[in-house]
């Protein structure tokens, strides 16, 4: 899954891997930089409209297009095996396909289940902190007029054999040849679907970083400085 990640990226630098975002997105502001992106945030993503392509911000937690409640459960994640399937998702899959910008994402290794002792990790692609290597995550988003929102969810697939110790699932996290197809609305599901397995996952690394992770609250760049991993004990 992916349920906290970081952006410390500009867009110069987010198009240098994204090729399809217009050039006059290197003169703009941001995205601000964010060491602790949490569900609901509101943060700039790369959509499509009519056929353009641009940069727009979204809540983070999809909301189904037809929901007429405010107390729906939002999904910060929808897993690539069903989202064209399932009703909560598929709308979105076929009609709002996106791209979240990102440097890496935290997740969290159980050490001790009975403890409930967890280490935290960042996972990211090969580069220099803070930045790495800029990436973009798959995303669908849904435009719901009955509640006038826009939000989003991440795609996710199984971990790649690299880091499915850390956690059973990732995030798909595009090879810069898909990023076009995914986000054309004349890409039918079938091929989306072939497009998620377009995936970074084998490429990323690791380190252990400090337990201030887990409060949202904490936003400060050392959150990503690694510390000396626990060691894992059975059971």
């Amino acid at each position: 899954m992916c349920g906290r990640f970081i952006t410390t990226g500009t867009w110069a630098e987010y198009r240098k891997y994204m090729s399809i975002l217009p050039p006059e997105v290197d003169g703009r502001n941001g995205p601000e930089p964010n060491y602790n992106t949490a569900p609901t945030s509101t943060l700039e993503i790369v959509t499509s409209h009519d056929g353009g392509i641009g940069i727009e911000p979204v809540k983070w937690g999809l909301v189904p297009h037809w929901s007429k409640d405010t107390k729906v459960r939002m999904m910060i994640n929808a897993r690539g095996e069903t989202v064209a399937e399932k009703p909560f998702f598929r709308t979105a899959f076929e009609y709002g396909r996106c791209l979240v910008p990102a440097t890496g994402y935290y997740e969290w290794l159980v050490l001790d289940k009975a403890k409930k002792e967890k280490q935290p990790y960042l996972i990211h692609l090969p580069g220099e902190a803070p930045t790495f290597e800029p990436f973009a995550f798959a995303g669908i988003m849904s435009r719901n007029k009955n509640l006038d929102t826009t939000t989003f969810a991440i795609v996710t697939l199984a971990a790649t054999d690299n880091i499915s110790h850390i956690h059973d699932r990732m995030p798909v996290i595009f090879k810069s040849e898909a990023l076009e197809a995914w986000m054309n609305p004349a890409t039918g599901k079938a091929d989306a679907l072939d497009l998620l397995q377009e995936n970074r996952g084998t490429d990323l690394i690791y380190y252990p970083v400090s337990q201030d992770v887990g409060a949202v609250k904490n936003k400060g760049s050392h959150l990503i400085d690694p510390i000396q991993s626990l060691r894992r004990r059975d059971g």
